[in-house]
């Protein structure tokens, strides 16, 4: 069991308001999560990075996959995961977009 705490980036305005830069976080279905660490610490880390936690961060990966409602889109540029999409500036975070039934 893995009793790490993972971080949380902008979550989707189901107002529709502008995030950030984000132009798909509009919905209320949208959410960054940052990728978990090999030392636990809760700061930014990219995928390149060697305290990045490759293994631990597709478990995460894989719990949304399972549990959140489906289909769903992950992107991120690490291509070892499977079932993610790589997309310009995703190296430091997963972007989640949950669909409706």
């Amino acid at each position: 069991m893995d009793s790490r705490r993972f971080g949380v980036g902008d979550i989707s305005s189901a107002g529709g308001t502008a995030v950030n830069d984000h132009e798909s976080h509009r919905t209320g279905l949208d959410v960054d999560i940052r990728p978990l660490r090999k030392n636990g610490k809760h700061v930014a880390c990219v995928y390149q990075d060697k305290d990045y936690d490759r293994s631990a961060t597709e478990r995460l990966i894989n719990l949304f996959k399972a549990l959140a409602p489906v289909p769903l889109l992950i992107l991120f540029n690490d291509s070892k995961i499977a079932g993610v999409r790589p997309w310009p500036r995703h190296d430091d975070h997963f972007h989640v977009q949950l669909k409706l039934r």
